[in-house]
């Protein structure tokens, strides 16, 4: 028997991740649940999609679930789950629960955020969660967590506005760790980032590089959602995928732009 909800789940970490089975086991009681997910690990990327090569789909074994392992990124799961798969329109859309957090300038090139993105751009409610560890053991508070917040979405308790995706980092704390939730802005160059050279092979005119995440930005106050999960708040962004600055739009003049007769 069909439940009265029905929900897609995605990730980019992977379908046979921690993290994607511990949002299937959210999500599971409240229902049906369409899991299509990359066939291997697929982290950082972001919303791209597969255009020079063919996209498979296997049926994989996922608890009560219908569960797909495809071939392609994140964007592609979304895509291929929202327009193919899934046979009717889904009541929410959620993507995670990442294996580290997604947040300031790193959001622009998660995946988990590019597989949300595909469904809040088709107007469906998207949540993205991420949790603030890299090889997380312990999911129960945010297994609990995530059902509360899907169950409110799905109640109409919590509205998300069309076209808007609601991106929300997890301490990785027990319950009574978490100070509370926070509403905060994505913040941006949050992290020092450098390439640090690890070899260089002169013979083939070669050099490896590995990409290294520095310390974050100190600061005094909870501005971002850095500061915020830093400091053990869930942090709460929504985040638009409307791309123009609209502001500078109106503002602009077509002075310069114009074509010249005779050149320069």
């Amino acid at each position: 028997m069909k439940k009265k909800y029905f929900v897609i789940i995605s990730n980019d970490d992977g379908i046979s991740s921690a993290g994607i089975k511990a949002l299937y086991k959210a999500i599971e009681p409240l229902a049906d649940v369409l899991v299509a997910a990359p066939d291997r690990q697929r982290s950082g990327a972001s919303h791209a999609i597969s255009v020079d090569s063919k996209i498979t789909a296997r049926k994989f074994g996922f608890g009560k679930a219908d569960a797909f392992a495809i071939s392609g990124t994140p964007a592609d799961c979304a895509k291929l789950a929202l327009f193919t798969l899934s046979g009717r329109k889904p009541d929410l859309f959620i993507s995670g629960v990442n294996h580290g957090p997604n947040m300031a300038q790193f959001i622009l090139y998660s995946g988990t955020i590019g597989a949300a993105a595909e469904a809040a751009i088709l107007g469906i409610p998207a949540l993205a969660f991420s949790i603030d560890e890299y090889k997380p053991e312990d999911f129960d508070f945010c297994i609990s967590y995530i059902r509360g917040v899907a169950a409110n979405v799905l109640a109409k308790k919590i509205r998300i506005k069309p076209h808007i995706l609601l991106n929300i980092n997890i301490p990785y704390r027990h319950a009574e760790g978490i100070k509370g939730v926070k509403i905060l802005p994505r913040g941006m160059l949050e992290y020092e980032e450098k390439y640090v050279l690890q070899k260089e092979n002169k013979r083939k005119n070669k050099s490896y590089f590995w990409h290294i995440i520095g310390r974050k930005r100190g600061r005094r106050r909870v501005i971002t959602d850095a500061d915020g999960l830093e400091r053990g708040y869930i942090t709460v962004t929504p985040l638009s995928f409307d791309l123009n600055d609209r502001k500078y739009l109106e503002s602009m003049e077509i002075s310069g732009f114009e074509i010249k007769k005779g050149g320069i």
